[in-house]
Parts: C-alpha cells; structure tokens; sequence
C-alpha cells in the first residue's frame, strides 16, 4: 500500500532476549517490512526491553526506558512479537508493557484507540493460541485495536529463510495482511499526529 504524507509511526517490540532466535529475527523482518511499505519504524529487540522490574510511579525511569515511552506515547501504531513461555507472553515483554501505564496522563493515554498488531511464536498450536489471545487482551486493556487479525507462527510453518523471513508462504501472507489493517488504522493517527490534534477516543 502507498503511504502518504506524514508516514505513520509504528513501533515494533520483540520479546525475545537471544539476538539469534527466531522471535528476534523475525521481529527484525517485521520491522524492515512494515519499512518497505511505507512507515517509520522503530524496533526495540528483547535486549532494549530488559528494564528493572516495574514499580509504579514516582520510581525512577532511567533513559533507555524514558526513550522507549516517547516512542510509544508517539506511536500511531504497534506490533508486540512475543515468543511463548510456558503458554503466555514472555516475562520480559509483560514488563516493559508495563511499563505503559505511565502514559496514564497523555493526552493519549496508554496506546489509545491505536492499532495493535501481535505475533506469537510457539512450537505448538496450543502455546500460540494462548499466547496470541494474551497480547490481545493486553492491547484492549492499554485501550488499543488489535487488528482483526492475529498472527500465529508455529511448528513447521514458522520456519525462517535465510534473511529472517517467513519461508511458509501463508505466513508471509497473514502478516502483510496483518501489516496492511496496521497501517490502515494508524494513518488518521499519524495525520491527527502531524496537526497537533489528540486523537484520543475517551
């Protein structure tokens, strides 16, 4: 799809801490995609989230996590890759989403009325599943959209070419698709975003 001016902001979240797991290269793809078609794209791998455990304000922030609030707190959209953890979302990713509720006070607070897009990563269906419908319900409650459609690679269909991509073919087409409805809800966001306007749906 082509983008028009102003490009959308998406932020990209792996939940992965090794550099060389499938979750992390397949964020990094992700992320180069959602580049091509258009976006300005910001990525924090596994190793970016890894803050201290959070506690509610007035706790200290230290700057890689005031970094990481700018950028969602600017974000017109977001895309969570989680690997899954003994059937839900990993440990490290939970927290950094956490971690929203200091945009409590924006004029958007949390990720609201944001598309959100979300990937689980799992070995078996049943992980995935558990773990898609987590990130899910962890967007609504930041009052964001999923999009309509979550991403599930498991199994055999989630293996990865040698650029990091999805060599199943279904997979690379449900998430385009999944990039599409992303970009799509976050373009008024962006617009909104440019003019100085809340888009604030509360």
């Amino acid at each position: 799809m082509a983008m028009t001016s102003p490009r959308p902001k998406v932020v990209c979240v792996s939940g992965s801490l090794p550099p060389d797991s499938k979750t992390e290269r397949l964020a990094l793809w992700c992320a180069t995609a959602l580049g091509d078609l258009g976006a300005e794209v910001v990525l924090y791998r596994g190793a970016d989230i890894e803050f201290p455990h959070y506690r509610m304000p007035p706790a200290e922030r230290d700057k890689p996590v005031q970094r990481y609030l700018e950028d969602l707190k600017e974000a017109d959209g977001v895309v969570l890759i989680s690997p899954t953890y003994h059937g839900t979302v990993s440990g490290v990713l939970k927290n950094a989403l956490d971690y929203v509720n200091d945009l409590i006070g924006e004029p958007r607070p949390f990720l609201d009325g944001r598309p959100v897009g979300c990937v689980a990563v799992a070995a078996g269906d049943q992980g995935a599943t558990a773990t898609l419908t987590t990130l899910r319900t962890i967007a609504h409650a930041l009052r964001a959209w999923p999009t309509p459609l979550g991403v599930a690679a498991t199994g055999p269909s989630a293996a990865l070419d040698a650029e990091g991509g999805p060599a199943d073919d279904r997979l690379a087409a449900q998430l385009q698709i999944m990039f599409g409805q992303v970009l799509t809800l976050a373009v008024p966001h962006a617009r909104r975003r440019s003019r100085g306007v809340s888009s604030s749906t509360s």
